[in-house]
């Protein structure tokens, strides 16, 4: 089983306390985060792309990279995977100092809004597969790669968001929010598709007249 957000705060204390110690890579600091570390990550990594302005390239990458993360947590695997050059990294003390501080921070702020053990009941019916599923699509519509659009990055990456912190806390009220957002998104892109048909079509009605 995961941890929960609360454990996961005294991981990452830990885990920087050690690289003050002794220097760590970046794939020991993951194994000290243990089981479930993708969860925490992608938490941690839909922030750039929440923010209203899209990101363009790096949505692209970024959406693609979450729906990979997608297709491992379907399959049981759910430590975030990163290239050997990647994990062979040794950030400085500061480094994991800063990035601890902000995921302490950012749990402890969270922890706030959910509670675990909220409609457990949608939690188990959704399950770990279901939940996994909507990072995948979460992933795959922030790569949608639309012209400059506000909010085209952020809607589906709140379907990750919530769908993450509604997984370390158990609580089926953030994979609610996680369901709004994955419906807002869909409606919203329709709506650009129709507006960007509409406009194509009176384009070509005033070329054509």
């Amino acid at each position: 089983m995961i941890a929960t957000a609360e454990e996961f705060i005294r991981r990452l204390r830990n885990g920087a306390e050690a690289a003050r110690l002794d220097g760590e890579s970046v794939g020991r600091f993951l194994e000290r985060l243990g089981e479930g570390n993708a969860w925490l990550m992608c938490l941690i990594l839909t922030l750039p792309f929440i923010q209203p302005l899209p990101t363009g390239p790096i949505a692209t990458l970024g959406g693609l990279a979450f729906a990979g993360i997608g297709i491992r947590l379907r399959r049981g695997e759910e430590a975030l995977w990163l290239p050997g050059k990647l994990r062979a990294l040794r950030p400085g003390p500061r480094t994991w100092n800063a990035f601890s501080g902000f995921g302490c921070w950012l749990l402890g702020t969270l922890s706030h809004v959910s509670r675990p053990g909220r409609l457990v009941g949608l939690v188990d019916r959704l399950g770990h597969r279901g939940a996994a599923t909507l990072v995948l699509v979460g992933g795959l519509l922030v790569a949608v790669p639309f012209l400059v659009v506000p909010l085209q990055n952020s809607l589906p990456a709140l379907i990750i968001f919530f769908t993450c912190l509604g997984r370390l806390q158990r609580d089926g009220a953030m994979y609610l929010l996680a369901l709004l957002s994955l419906v807002v998104t869909l409606v919203y892109f329709a709506l650009i598709l129709w507006g960007l048909t509409f406009a194509a079509g009176r384009g070509w009605e005033w070329l054509g007249a």
